[in-house]
C-alpha cells in the first residue's frame, strides 16, 4: 500500500486545529482542576503541582505552533523540509536577518577574555555564543577558539597543548589564575611598601633634589660665615677679624706667621 503524501500547509492546519482543540480542553480541566478542593495531603498536593506543569507544557507548545505556523509556512511553502534538521534550519533562517547575522558577527570577533573575568566565566560565555554561531564546529574548533580568546598573560604561562581536553586545559588554566593572582598581591605589596616609605621618610625636596653646586656653597660657606661672625682681634679687641687682618697692619711692621698662633693678651680692663 502506498502512503499517500499530505502537503505540509495542510499538515500543520491539522495539527494547530488539534491544538487549538486540546487547548480549549485543556483550560476547561485547568479551571476545574483549580477550583476543585483537594485535601491537604502532600501527594494530592504533588499530583496538582505536576498536572499544572503539564498544562503549562501544552500551553507552550500550542502556542510556538501557531507561532510556527504564521510565521513560518508561508516563506517556505514552494520548498517543504525532508527531515528535522532541515526544518530547524529554515526556521531559524526566517528568524535571522542581515542585520542579526552583523551583529552575530560582530559578538563573536569581540567574544575574548577580560581581564577581570575567570576562566570558567568566559568559557560558558564563549561556549554559549559558539554554540549559537558555529553549529557545524566540533569541541576540537570550541578549544582551538579558547587559545585564541584567551588572555596573553594566561597563554605565556599555560603550557597545555590543543590537543589536550577541554577538561584539561580549565584545569591548567585555574592554577594560572591562581599563580597571577598571588603575583599581582605581592606586586600590590611592594608597591604599597614604597608608598609609605617615600611618605614616612624625608621630604621629596631633600639634598637628593638640591644640585651640587648648591650643596658644595652651602658647605662651603656656613662655618667661614659663623667663624668670622665670632672671631676676635687679640690687638685690638675687635670682633669680626683676627690680629693678621688688623685694619693698621699697613702702616705697623708685619707680623710674622707664628702671630696666628700666639695666645691673646688678657682681656682689656674696663674703664670705671
Amino acid at each position: 500500500m502506498t502512503e499517500s503524501k499530505i502537503h505540509i500547509d495542510e499538515a500543520i492546519s491539522r495539527i494547530s486545529t488539534t491544538l487549538i482543540q486540546h487547548g480549549e480542553t485543556i483550560q476547561t480541566l485547568k479551571k476545574t482542576l483549580e477550583a476543585f478542593p483537594l485535601p491537604d495531603n502532600t501527594q494530592f498536593n504533588t499530583f496538582r503541582d505536576e498536572t499544572q506543569q503539564e498544562f503549562r507544557n501544552l500551553e507552550s507548545k500550542l502556542t510556538a505552533t501557531i507561532a510556527a505556523k504564521s510565521v513560518l509556512w508561508p516563506e517556505i511553502t514552494n520548498n517543504t523540509p525532508l527531515n528535522w534538521s532541515q526544518f530547524v534550519s529554515r526556521f531559524l533562517a526566517q528568524l535571522h536577518s542581515l542585520i542579526r547575522v552583523a551583529q552575530q558577527e560582530q559578538e563573536w570577533s569581540e567574544c575574548k577574555q577580560q581581564d577581570n573575568e575567570t576562566i570558567n566565566e568566559f568559557v560558558v560565555r564563549l561556549r554559549s555564543i559558539w554554540l549559537e554561531q558555529r553549529v557545524d564546529e566540533q569541541q576540537a574548533d570550541l578549544i582551538k577558539h579558547l587559545f585564541c580568546k584567551m588572555r596573553p598573560d594566561m597563554l605565556n604561562i599555560m603550557s597545555a597543548s590543543r590537543s589536550s581536553t577541554l577538561n584539561e586545559i580549565i584545569t591548567e588554566a585555574q592554577h594560572v589564575e591562581e599563580i597571577l593572582y598571588l603575583r599581582n598581591k605581592e606586586l600590590r605589596l611592594r608597591q604599597n611598601t614604597r608608598n609609605k616609605s617615600s611618605i614616612n621618610g624625608h621630604n621629596p625636596t631633600s639634598l637628593m633634589s638640591i644640585p651640587t653646586r648648591a650643596c658644595n656653597s652651602s658647605k662651603n660657606t656656613s662655618p667661614t660665615s659663623t667663624t668670622q661672625a665670632n672671631s676676635t682681634c687679640w690687638r685690638c679687641y675687635e670682633t669680626g677679624h683676627y690680629a693678621p687682618n688688623y685694619p693698621l697692619n699697613d702702616s705697623r711692621r708685619t707680623f710674622d706667621s707664628f702671630d696666628n698662633n700666639t695666645e691673646p693678651l688678657p682681656p682689656r680692663p674696663k674703664n670705671n
